[in-house]
């Protein structure tokens, strides 16, 4: 994980001026925050797997895999602090059909509600976001996404009423760069998820 205060210095170079660059830690560090987690919520692209270590896999874990535990129908993910499940892509390897997904109910912030006793969870995807209360950002989504992310970031500051740095006419381009990132970042995601992919390959990668 990338600690927040990693946008400081890019929004300093950035907004270019030296009251812009006085902009204290703490206002960057959520100003981060709002736009990672509105990133997160509108594309989907925190995607990350779940393995049952009771179940004779050999999966080797990554950084962006994790343990989960299934008691009777309900499958707890053991998932990063803050954050919490926003979409279920996958339940098995044999990809669980599209009714199956739209049964799997998730709870916050790490549980799957199964359709049936006997559902086959062995190797769940979902989509996280974060909390209010992150300091971080995964490491795969700030280097693929950075620069997009400090569009967001810039933007959100001179969003804020009444700062020495506010310059609402500016955010918009940098607002318009986000929102790009946004949209490029679901399409990816989408496309891997959604249209014609083999049953055994996990539709999405994660840098």
């Amino acid at each position: 994980m990338v600690a927040l205060d990693e946008f400081v210095d890019g929004v300093s170079v950035h907004l270019g001026n030296n009251d812009a660059s006085n902009v204290p830690r703490l206002a960057v560090v959520f100003a981060a925050r709002q736009a990672l987690k509105r990133f997160c919520d509108e594309s989907f692209a925190y995607v990350v797997n779940a393995f049952d270590p009771l179940a004779g896999t050999s999966q080797v874990l990554s950084p962006n895999d994790f343990h989960l535990s299934i008691t009777d129908r309900r499958c707890e993910i053991a998932i990063p602090d803050d954050t919490h499940i926003i979409k279920v892509w996958q339940l098995s390897d044999e990809c669980c059909d599209a009714q199956g997904l739209l049964d799997s109910i998730h709870s916050y912030p790490n549980i799957i509600n199964l359709p049936a006793d006997d559902s086959k969870t062995d190797n769940v995807v979902v989509s996280l976001s974060i909390n209010q209360t992150t300091e971080n950002c995964p490491d795969f989504i700030y280097q693929r996404y950075y620069d997009g992310l400090l569009s967001g970031t810039i933007a959100y500051l001179q969003l804020m009423p009444n700062r020495e740095w506010s310059e609402p006419n500016m955010a918009q381009v940098h607002m318009a760069a986000f929102d790009e990132t946004i949209r490029k970042a679901k399409s990816h995601i989408s496309n891997g998820f959604l249209k014609g992919r083999p049953s055994t390959s996990i539709p999405a990668t994660f840098g």
